[in-house]
């Protein structure tokens, strides 16, 4: 995913760090998506629009908690007092989970297969 990929999916800007750092950005962004949609094989290496959009929304949400904390609204010289912007840094893979629940429901694999009985008293001959 190119930086100008990022812009057109998220609207945000697209010139945030070097191309080094976007790359290794993208590679950790994709590491965790793969493993949120329980991906067997990893990210795909040509991906549809829409996991595209995804992706370029998981980076931004990196990017959210990753700088979310370090945002100062203001602060006070006597009594020393430092405020913070609110953000939702916190929330910001929940947002993308409630957000994107078709698509992330189009490419999970998580809870398919094989069902394991949570129940089973006769398993392999013991009772």
């Amino acid at each position: 995913m190119t930086q100008e990929d990022y812009k057109l999916f998220t609207g945000a800007t697209a010139n945030i760090c070097s191309a080094m750092d976007w790359q290794r950005l993208v590679g950790v962004a994709k590491a965790r998506l793969a493993s949120f949609l329980c991906l067997p094989n990893g990210f795909p290496e040509q991906p549809a629009d829409d996991l595209k959009m995804l992706l370029a929304n998981f980076i931004a949400a990196t990017i959210k908690t990753q700088l979310g904390s370090e945002q100062v609204e203001s602060k006070h010289v006597r009594n020393f007092t430092i405020n913070f912007k609110t953000t939702d840094a916190a929330n910001a893979f929940a947002q993308i989970a409630n957000q994107y629940q078709d698509i992330i429901e189009a490419y999970s694999n998580c809870n398919k297969g094989y069902a394991v009985e949570g129940d089973a008293h006769y398993c392999c001959g013991r009772i």
